[in-house]
């Protein structure tokens, strides 16, 4: 299921990579400098590369060429990290006016920063041949915490994604760009589908807590089955708004000047 699940991302992910790619280096041959081009470009590409590191097959073998179990696990959390904060560098870009972006963006920096500041010491504390940072090792308390921290984050961070993307999806429809809003409207969906994910785990590790989890075969289908509609929803619908805005701008340069 993972295999399967994953695989079909990293394939929309690298797709997604190579056009944003093509259209960032194409706008700043024009001397356009935008953020918002660069930070897509760099979420499609890390998250291609975390759900790659979480394809089963190359699990092993990372772990395998590193020695350290957990290795592509950690890899993985890490891109998803950088993905959520790229998507949020710019969904700030293309939403905020000059004088709060710089304040906007420094404070979401700051704040992958400190959640991947304290990824790395719950990993190096907790790791070992006998652990894994699954739902399954969910009675290890430091596995727990670690995967609660991350969930929290990607929960949060998806959670605005999802509310910036809605309000400029209505915008766009408002200004009858149609493919920009609906992009952005299957954008906020897939945010939506993150927060999903991030319940979905999060609630089997607090259930588990309690003492009563709900089956951990079914959060184990759930969960990766989220994770992975969420990425290739994302980075569909990030495509279709960058292409809609492309067409927008041939329309307009296209139609006659009164």
């Amino acid at each position: 299921m993972d295999g399967i699940v994953f695989g079909l991302a990293a394939l929309f992910g690298i797709a997604g990579t190579v056009v944003s790619a093509r259209e960032a280096w194409r706008q700043r041959s024009r001397g356009d400098y935008r953020i918002a081009r660069f930070a897509r470009t760099v979420a499609f590409g890390v998250c291609t590369i975390g759900v790659i590191f979480a394809v089963p097959p190359v699990e092993d073998l990372i772990e395998s060429v590193t020695g350290m179990n957990n290795a592509a696990k950690l890899g993985a959390h890490f891109c998803a990290v950088l993905w959520c904060g790229s998507l949020q560098l710019m969904l700030v870009d293309w939403s905020y006016n000059r004088e709060v972006l710089k304040a906007s963006l420094y404070a979401r920096i700051a704040f992958g920063v400190c959640v991947l500041a304290a990824l790395l010491p719950l990993f190096v504390t907790t790791t070992s041949e006998s652990v894994e940072f699954t739902t399954e090792h969910a009675a290890v308390p430091g596995v727990t915490v670690y995967l609660m921290v991350y969930l929290c984050y990607v929960a949060i961070t998806c959670g605005e994604i999802a509310f910036l993307c809605s309000g400029m999806a209505l915008s766009a429809r408002r200004s009858g760009h149609v493919w920009s809003a609906r992009g952005l409207g299957t954008s906020a969906v897939a945010a939506l589908l993150g927060v999903a994910y991030a319940a979905s785990k999060g609630s089997y590790l607090v259930t588990h807590y309690l003492g009563h989890p709900w089956p951990l075969e079914a959060e184990e289908i759930v969960s990766p089955a989220l994770a992975g509609l969420a990425t290739m929803a994302l980075i569909t619908g990030l495509t279709m708004a960058m292409v809609g805005r492309r067409i927008a701008l041939r329309k307009m340069s296209a139609s006659p000047v009164a």
